[in-house]
């Protein structure tokens, strides 16, 4: 049985909600996502069962279950990637603080993808402006 994130989930409610049917929301999930929908029989499942709490718990297992790889993936990085920069900058009189904030928005860009991140960003300095 394949397991669908949060999202996709999230993504089905809503639709349902704005009363879009099944099939339309599978090719939705096609084009947004880039993956091969779940059945109708799934989604009606979750329209059953799935409510705020439901998804929160369900979301809090998706973290637990990615965390390791997302720690180890984390500490290489540092290692591998990070400090490298840290003693160049140190190295050439530049402002280390800076070089690692610049490492770290690269680290966000390359897991968001380039329109992730410009919509991340762009909508942060909305905020922020506020």
């Amino acid at each position: 049985m394949k397991r669908f994130k949060i999202d996709v989930k999230l993504f089905v409610l809503d639709e349902r909600a704005e009363g879009k049917g099944w099939k339309r929301i599978k090719e939705r999930i096609r084009q947004k996502f880039n993956i091969e929908p779940p059945t109708i029989r799934a989604m009606q499942k979750w329209e059953k069962k799935l409510d705020r709490a439901a998804l929160s718990a369900e979301f809090v297992k998706d973290v637990k279950r990615e965390m390791p790889a997302m720690g180890a993936e984390a500490q290489v990085s540092f290692a591998q990637e990070l400090l490298p920069i840290l003693w160049k900058a140190r190295d050439a009189g530049e402002d280390m603080e800076l070089a690692g904030w610049k490492w770290f928005l690269h680290f966000i860009d390359t897991r968001l993808g380039s329109n992730g991140f410009e919509r991340l960003i762009t909508e942060y300095m909305s905020e922020r402006q506020k």
